[in-house]
């Protein structure tokens, strides 16, 4: 089997490791005000939209519903975020910042975009779009891979047919 897959410079491992380094950067700075970074994600998704459904938010943030759900009661014991029923759906929560909320946002906001700005530090305003483009991207593809369309003729409500598993093979 060739070895040419290197690890300091495999996609995955450098997307993860940026991530990561400013997850926790960003996260160290935040936490004197009780903030963490999945809270951020929540705080930043309502901010810029003022009220979302618990399935939209938790698609939105990238966290589990089941995750979300403990995160948005421990949010709303710190008086950040209101969680009331939907008018139209009894079941679905309609959740917003209350006004503590709304100020924390946009105290945190600074610190959110220092890190960005670190971290494209050097970076040209177009290189950083492109980044931005490409980043999209690479979730794009990776996401229609998770969940491909439909094939014609599919019923609606049917699922999708699932993504096939592939076998990896050593080459000889």
């Amino acid at each position: 089997m060739s070895r040419k897959l290197v690890l300091q410079e495999f996609l995955p491992y450098l997307l993860n490791r940026a991530g990561v380094q400013m997850g926790i950067m960003f996260s160290r700075d935040v936490e004197p005000m009780g903030i963490t970074l999945p809270m951020w994600r929540v705080m930043i998704e309502l901010w810029h939209r003022g009220e979302f459904r618990l399935g939209e938010l938790a698609e939105r943030t990238a966290i589990d519903l089941s995750t979300l759900s403990r995160l948005l009661v421990a949010m709303q014991k710190k008086g950040l975020i209101t969680r009331r029923r939907s008018g139209l759906d009894k079941r679905a929560l309609s959740l917003t910042l209350t006004p503590e909320g709304l100020a924390m946002s946009e105290r945190v906001v600074p610190h959110a975009l220092h890190y960005e700005a670190l971290g494209m530090k050097d970076m040209s305003e177009d290189e950083v779009k492109m980044l931005k483009r490409l980043l999209q991207k690479v979730f794009d593809n990776l996401d229609q891979a998770e969940h491909p369309p439909k094939e014609k003729g599919t019923p609606e409500g049917a699922p999708a047919k699932p993504a096939k598993n592939r076998k990896i093979r050593a080459s000889a």
